[in-house]
């Protein structure tokens, strides 16, 4: 038996950082992307779904008149400012109730709603859905592999601190990168499967 000497101990050590590592970040970028088209297209029914069209046509249309008049009349401009304000509280209300309900994250917690002018509305909803989604798409199959990364990778270091012949070290973790899906370049000969 050739017990692994200490620089090849470190130089694997390192290659299985850097392989997981590589791995993890690749994964968490397609997810993003496929998250973030997945957004795009989920966004209306979303909307629709969530019961908000009444209180965002009303709050856009409440905005327009205001924005119209504010060139007018002082006076008309209080009068609709109220209205905008009103519509606005319902829809940060109604909104404020579904963060909660399906557990929208923001900074600190659950997602807290402020709404400043009509564009805020889309962006509100753009960050819940891409959550929603994101959660959907990290339970697809193809992207089952993330949760079983960390799992992976210490059986991997698990192989390696054994103290096993070298053979024998590179032959579980040809096993381990294969399953994980990461790609390395291991000496052919140390991967040969015994046969049985």
């Amino acid at each position: 038996m050739k017990p692994i000497r200490s620089n090849e101990l470190n130089y694997l050590d390192t290659l299985i950082h850097d392989k997981f590592r590589n791995r993890r970040q690749n994964i968490e970028s397609e997810i993003e992307a496929a998250t973030q088209k997945q957004t795009d297209k989920n966004y209306p029914k979303f909307v629709e779904r969530l019961g908000l069209k009444a209180q965002i046509k009303a709050f856009k249309e409440a905005s327009i008149k205001l924005k119209k008049f504010q060139e007018q009349k002082e006076s008309y401009e209080s009068k609709l400012f109220a209205a905008q304000t009103n519509k606005k509280i319902e829809l940060e209300q109604k909104l404020q109730s579904w963060a909660s309900i399906r557990g929208w994250a923001g900074n600190y917690g659950t997602m807290e709603i402020s709404i400043k002018d009509y564009d805020d509305v889309s962006t509100i909803l753009s960050k819940a859905c891409k959550q929603e989604t994101k959660k959907s798409v990290e339970k697809l199959p193809k992207f089952k592999v993330k949760h079983d990364l960390d799992l992976l990778e210490e059986q991997a270091k698990n192989v390696l601190y054994s103290g096993r012949d070298i053979k024998d070290v590179w032959k579980h973790l040809g096993t381990t990168f294969k399953a994980s899906g990461v790609p390395v370049a291991a000496p052919k000969e140390f991967l040969q499967l015994e046969s049985k």
